[in-house]
């Protein structure tokens, strides 16, 4: 089997019908290109728990040469098209939720450690988790398959035009959540550190005034502002502080993640998905 485009794959199995007893000199099979050959009963081909039989091809050369002769062959060749159902289901689906779930990270507070780390780790965990339970039920082979390209990142080589491209996937989109807290984090304890040393310096200049006030006895009269109470926020203002850009630099990473990540992510399902599609229905046999 040829699992290359798996789970969007065609197999192509051939059925031979020959006879050693007899070479080519005594008897020549052919099959009759008059009608259907090969007729099979309504509903054959249907309950495989995995694949349709679609068609069955008749055209194939399939003459066996040996050191004792020549013999005719007759070919069938089955075309089993997979069932793409199961995998919307137990595979594209949840990874597709799980992506979603680490987009949550982008709209937690960024001093809000334990749970942004938390839920990139354990969404990554779990898309490792579902690649080695998909891989476990397949044979292992030495190329890269459609599910893999799907469930991580790789430079997938496209063999009918042998030109190299990267393609995103779930994987990298849930580890490039974990990364952004990792930067933004970085960011805000640069931030924190500067104003820490501006905030020093702004306290010793205080000092430094505040002398130079007693010494020269300068009255200063007292406050008489007025202190106005803070007014509840309501649905409203939450949701608009949500969606105002900050002006606070690690902030900012986060509110254009919440918008560009989704993005991106939609934009590699739209490859993804078209250039399985084309692949899966131009794909022959070699």
């Amino acid at each position: 089997m040829k699992l290359k485009y798996y789970p969007f794959d065609v197999q192509y199995c051939d059925f031979d019908l020959i006879s050693y007893a007899h070479t080519m000199k005594d008897i020549i099979y052919r099959w009759d290109t008059k009608g259907d050959p090969v007729q099979r009963k309504r509903g054959v081909g249907n309950d495989l728990p995995n694949f349709l039989l679609t068609k069955i091809l008749t055209n194939n050369e399939c003459t066996s040469h040996t050191n004792t002769g020549s013999y005719a062959c007759l070919r069938m060749t089955f075309v089993l098209e997979r069932q793409i159902s199961y995998y919307m289901v137990q595979l594209y689906g949840p990874t597709t939720m799980i992506v979603i779930v680490s987009w949550v990270s982008f709209w937690i507070d960024m001093h809000s450690t334990a749970g942004r780390v938390a839920l990139g780790v354990t969404t990554l965990l779990t898309m490792t988790t579902m690649q080695s339970a998909i891989n476990a039920k397949l044979p292992p082979v030495s190329y890269i398959k459609f599910v893999d390209v799907w469930l991580g990142g790789h430079f997938f080589k496209k063999m009918l035009y042998f030109s190299e491209i990267l393609i995103l996937a779930c994987q990298t989109f849930v580890f490039g959540a974990l990364l952004e807290y990792a930067f933004v984090s970085y960011q805000d304890s640069v931030r924190q550190s500067d104003r820490a040393r501006e905030e020093s310096a702004r306290k010793a200049q205080k000092r430094r005034q505040k002398l130079e006030m007693v010494d020269a006895e300068i009255y200063q009269p007292p406050c008489t502002c007025h202190r106005f109470k803070d007014e509840p926020m309501t649905f409203r203002d939450c949701i608009r502080q949500y969606f105002t850009k900050p002006d606070y630099l690690p902030a900012q990473i986060d509110y254009y993640s919440r918008f560009l990540v989704p993005f991106a992510f939609m934009l590699f399902c739209i490859v993804y998905w078209s250039t399985c599609l084309i692949l899966a229905h131009f794909y022959t046999p070699d």
